[in-house]
């Protein structure tokens, strides 16, 4: 391969030899932003080994299909024309870090480029690729304004996700803050809920997006709503079962059966209290981030049976996370 590859596709302008390929071949990327130079370079030089071993264990794109991954991974790099990376930003914060950048590339002659916000964790001592938000062609609006907010999340196995959250006594300027940071992590990656305890704040408060369905029973994901020291009440006898998911179990879905209607008394973010009538999903999503705050999660609402089959997963995702022992 080094007598093929001369100038590295990473957009560099250095020799492959001087730019990617030691970290193709094991060095540590020292910050993201040479990470993602050189996952870039991996695509386009189909290394999927490479682009697996840098990706975060709790990326939504992580398989314990290892095999099937790197397959996608090698078709993706086969099928496509990696003509220039653009990076437009890169910011630097502790352990966490975005890069924005657009991808141009092309498939099957047809102009196939992508902006994506990528997100960065950095795992004992190493960078990792966590999440990104994209965006068809050059979409320069993805690059984030001022410093990160976003925040480190806690995964399936944390301590803070079984306590019960302390109630909130004043809306400070702390806990604005809090939320604006929470937002940004909601949406960065691609969430519709998000509760305190899972970025590590052990309080009553949680935020979602505002469903909407429309005639053709498709949901839409409106403004963020804020609940703080939210109460749940009043729930109905009837019941409906959904496939859900959690930010802080990634990659694992299950039906869970949740009641149809509720009500929720709450206090706003300009402090008054509000008591709401709530349905099917807007009720679903209030549920499962309430759950949060009195330390229970989704797969707790699963039967014995179908908790055992999960049981497998769950092990494999704790190891993954916590011990490293796929990383």
């Amino acid at each position: 391969m080094e007598n093929e590859i001369k100038q590295c596709p990473c957009g560099s302008g250095k020799l492959y030899t001087e730019c990617c390929e030691p970290f193709h071949k094991g060095e540590l990327a020292p910050n993201a932003l040479l990470l993602m130079r050189s996952r870039y370079a991996a695509y386009a030089l189909n290394l999927p080994d490479y682009i697996i071993n840098t990706t975060h264990p709790a990326s939504p794109q992580y398989s314990h299909d290892v095999s099937s991954w790197a397959k996608k991974i090698s078709s993706f790099s086969k099928h496509s024309a990696f003509k220039k990376l653009e990076v437009l930003d890169f910011k630097e914060q502790g352990d966490l870090a975005t890069v924005t950048f657009v991808a141009h590339l092309s498939q099957k002659d047809q102009d196939a480029t992508f902006t994506e916000k990528s997100y960065f964790d950095k795992v004992k001592g190493r960078w990792l690729y966590r999440i990104g938000q994209l965006a068809e062609g050059h979409v320069p609006t993805l690059i984030t304004q001022g410093q990160i907010k976003i925040l480190p999340l806690a995964y399936y196995g944390d301590p803070i996700l079984r306590k019960k959250a302390d109630p909130i006594l004043e809306i400070s300027d702390e806990i604005k803050k809090l939320i604006d940071e929470m937002i940004e992590t909601m949406d960065g990656c691609d969430g519709i809920g998000l509760a305190a305890p899972q970025v590590h704040h052990s309080i009553q408060l949680f935020i979602i997006r505002e469903p909407s369905e429309d005639e053709n029973g498709e949901i839409a994901w409106g403004d963020v709503k804020v609940f703080i020291n939210p109460v749940l009440s009043s729930f109905s006898e009837e019941k409906w079962s959904l496939s859900e998911g959690c930010l802080s179990i990634p990659s694992i879905h299950f039906d869970v059966e949740r009641p149809k209607e509720l009500t929720v008394e709450y206090t706003n973010l300009e402090g008054n209290r509000v008591q709401e009538r709530c349905s099917m999903m807007k009720a679903r999503v209030i549920m499962h981030e309430y759950d949060h705050l009195q330390g229970v999660l989704f797969i707790d609402h699963l039967s014995a049976t179908e908790r055992e089959k999960m049981e497998p997963f769950l092990k494999r995702l704790h190891h993954r996370i916590h011990d490293g022992t796929e990383l």
